[in-house]
């Protein structure tokens, strides 16, 4: 009796022994492909990062990419004279020198003179002028490049001190950037003689007339 009981008690062990160790080697199984699916679904997850990123950059890139436009007016494209030599000139006629002398002798809301009775003018005369336009001045390389010219009328306000400010173009664009280079080389030029009824300085409008030329 004492010999059966211990031989069932040897039985128990090993059947446990067995039960532990099959358990241990599926657990351990289970552990690897839960590991293998971990690792499979953070391969998964930084190549779709991965992907996200590269197309955003292709959106971006895409999106910064810049694109010359060329805005047309009443200047015309010339191909006999595409890319050739080219020169600016700043010169008022006698048509500009009428339509300056009827203008009214009396000043807007904004206390602006449309004419003076002394004009405004450039330091050391229309010579200095044109050749402060010509050193300044960038002609657009759309307009060389089609061989395009043409005249812009620049218009400004120049103050009591003979600071120009506010150019705008007056009449029809030009096209081609010519309106673009003639209002920014107005904004830098250096202080002028300021307008003068009475005797006495005042803020007052005027114009320059600047004419594209290629040969």
């Amino acid at each position: 009796m004492l010999y059966q009981n211990k031989v069932k008690h040897n039985v128990i062990i090993k059947t446990s022994l067995y039960l532990l160790i099959v358990m241990t080697g599926m657990l351990s199984l289970n552990a690897c492909k839960t590991g293998k699916n971990a690792d499979e679904q953070q391969k998964d997850s930084l190549t779709a990062d991965s992907v996200a990123k590269a197309e955003a950059a292709a959106k971006a890139a895409t999106t910064n990419k810049t694109t010359t436009v060329i805005i047309t007016g009443k200047a015309v494209a010339n191909p006999a004279k595409k890319n050739g030599r080219w020169e600016v000139i700043v010169e008022r006629d006698r048509k500009w020198e009428d339509e300056y002398a009827n203008m009214m002798l009396e000043k807007d809301r904004l206390g602006i003179y449309y004419r003076t009775e002394i004009k405004p003018s450039y330091p050391g005369g229309e010579k200095a002028l044109a050749k402060f336009i010509q050193e300044n001045i960038i002609y657009p390389e759309a307009a060389i490049e089609n061989g395009v010219e043409g005249e812009v009328m620049v218009g400004f306000a120049v103050d009591e001190r003979g600071v120009i400010y506010t150019p705008i173009i007056k009449g029809d664009l030009a096209g081609y950037g010519l309106d673009e280079a003639a209002t920014t080389v107005v904004a830098k030029m250096p202080l002028s003689n300021p307008g003068q009824i009475q005797g006495r300085n005042v803020k007052s409008y005027f114009s320059l007339p600047i004419k594209f030329r290629i040969y």
